[in-house]
């Protein structure tokens, strides 16, 4: 029952990921509330409507979810003379919506920005901010808007776990390998001290 809660909660929520909420992501936020007892209005974006469609699924209201809407989001934007390169909002970025390398210009991919601010709090030379979205969109959830923003978190998540088991599995046999090659070189030198022995038994 409280899964099945999780996911209608899950799916009331703008999927921004932006941890307005004080969350680490949409996901997180939607277990507190079923699973803690956590406050219902602490969706800054989705505001009052939001904490309206999650009282509803609290109560088992059977109408089912109204589509919410973020009129005309905000995107974020780059100043390039002023971008140093540093790769931190590419790291923060929930959606992978910015692109570069170190120590290159970075680049917003305008239509994948969901406007969830992280990367201008996260900024150490204060280069990014907020601008009208170009195409003067609304953001709408639930829609295939919202799911798309939540596949491309739940992407990068993977990425990031499996660079994590990567590692993992690189110093494990970095490790095996060190232990191997001191083996050798310990068993090396019993011999050659056995040798040694014997020598200087015989030269007596």
């Amino acid at each position: 029952m409280k899964k099945i809660e999780i996911n209608k909660i899950l799916e009331a929520l703008p999927q921004l990921q932006c941890r307005k909420c004080t969350y680490n992501d949409c996901k997180s936020y939607a277990e507190a509330v079923v699973n803690d007892g956590e406050n219902i209005n602490k969706c800054e974006p989705g505001s009052d409507q939001t904490q309206f469609e999650i009282s509803k699924i609290l109560n088992n209201s059977n109408t089912g979810l109204n589509k919410s809407k973020i009129e005309n989001y905000k995107i974020a934007k780059i100043d390039f003379d002023e971008c140093i390169g540093c790769t931190i909002c590419i790291k923060v970025c929930p959606v992978d919506a910015i692109i570069g390398a170190r120590r290159q210009q970075h680049y917003i991919i305008d239509d994948q920005c969901n406007g969830c601010e992280l990367c201008i709090e996260q900024c150490p030379v204060n280069c990014m901010s907020m601008i009208d979205n170009p195409k003067n969109q609304s953001w709408q959830w639930p829609s295939l808007q919202s799911e798309i923003s939540k596949a491309n978190y739940n992407n990068k998540l993977e990425r990031i776990n499996k660079l994590k088991q990567e590692k993992i599995s690189l110093s494990k046999t970095y490790n095996d390998d060190k232990k191997i090659k001191d083996y050798l070189k310990q068993a090396i030198k019993r011999e050659s001290d056995k040798r040694t022995s014997t020598i200087n038994f015989y030269n007596l």
